[in-house]
């Protein structure tokens, strides 16, 4: 730059001694005349050189102190404790009708079909989280015999009826991963003393993405015929409740979460108590890793819809959190295959982003 503005003035220098006002051309100056007005321009003209020089100056420039970035891991939040009353066991409760293709007759078995499975309790109204295929049985074809033994091909459609969900005793301890991963003890829900019926199911997204979150809520409506029998009269005004936590901003450079989660569910046969009275579901629990998250490209974009883990699944366990820290950061859906401990769970982040503006979470 400092070169270019010498180029500029010799030029300013050359065009003033030259371009002279075509008049004054005619009268020639003394030389003591034009020796003083070559003095003033050549001052004038080396003002004008310092000012640029001056101009054209590196300024000083002050270096912040910087402190390089380091890739860290997350900031884990806050360990908090998990309400063992949050958990529920769910019987659901199916008429079934089976319709014959050729002529649309329809028959309505008299016995309900039964599904069970698992649920946490997401805000004080009585709000359980579960999964979709447990409260919605899609229809199925499957071959029947008629009145003579024939087989006959129908198209069995479920209804849900109701559903009855059951919560630990008060008081009781839910199994450490040290005793999960050595004796795995079951623990028992006295009594299916409230009945529940579906508020929410999740349809709200593409086919491929809508497989994946499989999520539903369930209110608590009311009691159970058997609920009185274990003090179980009314729906209490308040019920203990987990909370979702969005793992988004705690997923590590390799897709994972530090620490172990686990999960704990239902998957013991329904049984029956004192006098066959009733129906009771037993519980145990499951520990494992995170071994990769995946997000969606749809709806749910550019977030966490499928935390995929190491951790044993067995029937009945389907709607059961995964915890993290004490908070739910997914609900256990799928295993993959005959491999029991390739899971997979829905994460808490898709399904905040639903619930959260339909005002089924705290």
């Amino acid at each position: 730059m400092r070169k270019l503005f010498s180029g500029i003035i010799g030029a300013m220098i050359a065009f003033s001694l030259v371009a002279m006002p075509a008049q004054a051309a005619t009268t020639p100056l003394s030389n003591q005349a034009a020796q003083q007005l070559l003095s003033l321009l050549l001052q004038e003209l080396a003002l004008i050189e310092q000012q640029l020089a001056a101009e054209t100056t590196s300024p000083t420039v002050t270096t912040a102190t910087t402190t390089p970035i380091v890739a860290t891991t997350p900031t884990l939040p806050q360990q908090t404790t998990f309400d063992p009353q949050a958990l529920v066991g769910i019987l659901c409760y199916y008429n079934v009708t089976a319709t014959d293709p050729t002529d649309g007759a329809n028959q309505t078995f008299s016995e309900q079909e039964e599904v069970r499975g698992s649920g946490v309790i997401i805000n004080a109204n009585g709000n359980i989280l579960t999964n979709r295929h447990i409260i919605e049985q899609p229809s199925e074809t499957t071959t029947l015999q008629d009145s003579n033994g024939n087989p006959i091909s129908v198209i069995l459609s479920y209804s849900l009826d109701h559903c009855e969900v059951g919560q630990l005793p008060t008081g009781t301890l839910l199994p450490s991963v040290s005793e999960i991963q050595s004796l795995n003890p079951y623990v028992q829900i006295p009594v299916l003393g409230y009945t529940a019926q579906p508020v929410y199911v999740s349809h709200d997204t593409d086919a491929e993405e809508n497989d994946l979150a499989d999520f539903a809520v369930l209110r608590i409506t009311g009691v159970t015929a058997n609920g009185p029998t274990f003090g179980i009269k009314s729906v209490p005004s308040s019920f203990p409740y987990a909370t979702l936590l969005a793992i988004d901003p705690y997923v590590t450079a390799s897709t994972t979460l530090p620490g172990n989660v686990l999960t704990y569910g239902f998957p013991g046969d329904v049984t029956s108590g004192q006098g066959n009275f009733f129906s009771t579901l037993t519980m145990t629990g499951s520990v494992g890793n995170v071994t990769d998250i995946s997000g969606g490209d749809n709806f749910y974009n550019d977030m966490p819809l499928v935390i995929q883990t190491d951790m044993e699944i067995a029937h009945g366990r389907s709607g059961s959190p995964l915890i993290w820290r004490g908070y739910v950061i997914g609900l256990v859906t799928f295993f993959i295959g005959d491999n029991r401990t390739n899971s997979g769970s829905v994460a808490s982040d898709a399904i905040i982003k639903t619930l959260q503006p339909l005002g089924y979470l705290p």
